[in-house]
C-alpha cells in the first residue's frame, strides 16, 4: 500500500506574496454591485462617501496591507450601474487591541454611504465578500463587533448573515462592544 501524500491547505497567515498576487485580479459582482479590493486608489471617494477624511486614508492604506499579505481584506462596494462608491465591504484579520476577539481572528465590518442605507447594499456585499473569503481560505469563522447603541441595523445585517452573539467585549478605545461570530459550517448549511 502506498501512502497518500500530505495535502496542505495554507492557512490565513501563510498565503503571504503569492495571494496578494492573486488578490490583485479580484473582482466580484453582484446583481447591482461590483467589488474591487481597497486601495489608496480609493481614498477620494472613500472621504467623500463616509465624510471621514482621516478614516479614508486609515483604511485604504491598511486594506492595501491586508490584501498583499494575506490576499483577502476590505472591499470597495460600487454601484453596478455608474461605478460609484457605495461603501467598504471588510474582511481583515482584527490585530491588537479589541477584547473578545483575538488578534489573528478574521474580522468583518460593513458600512454603506448614508444616501444609499436601507436598501440591501450592505447584505449584498456581504454575502459576495464572506462567500469569497470561506471560497479562498481555510478560515472556519469570522467575528463582527458591534457597539453598543444606535447600531441597530448593524446588529440586524449581522444576524441576517448568520452571526451569532459571542459575548461581550470591548473596541480599540474601549468603548463596550457586542461580539458576534459567523462559523462556515452555519454558513454552509443555510446555504451560503
Amino acid at each position: 500500500m502506498t501512502p497518500e501524500p500530505e495535502v496542505h491547505t495554507p492557512s490565513v497567515q501563510e498565503r503571504g506574496a503569492k495571494a496578494g498576487e492573486v488578490s490583485r485580479r479580484i473582482v466580484l459582482r453582484t446583481a447591482r454591485l461590483t467589488l474591487t479590493r481597497m486601495t489608496p486608489l480609493d481614498e477620494a471617494e472613500h472621504a467623500a462617501a463616509s465624510g471621514d477624511p482621516a478614516a479614508a486614508l486609515r483604511d485604504t492604506r491598511a486594506a492595501e496591507v491586508q490584501w498583499r499579505e494575506y490576499g483577502f481584506g476590505p472591499w470597495a462596494i460600487r454601484d453596478l450601474r455608474d461605478d460609484g462608491f457605495l461603501g467598504g465591504a471588510e474582511l481583515r484579520l482584527a490585530g491588537d487591541g479589541i477584547e473578545g476577539i483575538a488578534p489573528d481572528e478574521v474580522e468583518a465590518g460593513w458600512w454603506v454611504t448614508k444616501e444609499r442605507r436601507n436598501q440591501g447594499i450592505g447584505s449584498e456585499a456581504m454575502h459576495a465578500a464572506i462567500g469569497d473569503l470561506w471560497d479562498r481560505t481555510d478560515a472556519e469563522s469570522i467575528t463582527a463587533y458591534i457597539e453598543e447603541g444606535e447600531n441597530a441595523a448593524s446588529r440586524q445585517l449581522a444576524a441576517k448573515l448568520g452571526f451569532v452573539v459571542r459575548g461581550q467585549g470591548r473596541g480599540r478605545s474601549g468603548e463596550p462592544m457586542t461580539v458576534y461570530e459567523l462559523r462556515r459550517d452555519v454558513w454552509q448549511r443555510r446555504g451560503g
